[in-house]
């Protein structure tokens, strides 16, 4: 019979085992939290303190920056009216004194314009 299993010896000896050493197990004992210093006790409360300045530092500083934006489009919203304003003002006054409104204006007073007596003077 043909068998696939290894086949066995019978007078194979089992390798010995090498003798281990003893070790003696000593009881574990849970490790006990170790108490904060006086010193790590002060660097933590001084580092919290110095944190918290600094995000009030950083927080005040923002609404300042948001506080001066907000007035300098003020500022820039009044110069645009000025701007406007003052080229209003400037087309107006060249509508005033173009010739044909002061020849009008005159005209409407009963004055007249003599262009032989108007002299061009120029520096």
């Amino acid at each position: 019979m043909v068998s696939n299993a290894a086949r066995q010896l019978a007078g194979e000896q089992q390798p010995r085992q090498i003798p281990k050493k003893k070790v003696s197990r000593q009881p574990r004992i849970a490790p006990s939290p170790v108490r904060w210093s006086k010193f790590e006790r002060f660097l933590v409360v001084v580092g919290s303190l110095v944190t918290l300045t600094l995000m009030l530092n950083l927080l005040s500083t923002k609404i300042n920056i948001n506080n001066q934006q907000r007035h300098l489009q003020d500022i820039q919203t009044q110069i645009s009216k000025a701007k406007s304003s003052n080229t209003s003002s400037q087309q107006e006054i060249a509508e005033l004194t173009s010739q044909s409104h002061l020849k009008s204006a005159a005209h409407k007073y009963g004055l007249t314009d003599k262009n032989s007596n108007v002299r061009n003077v120029n520096k």
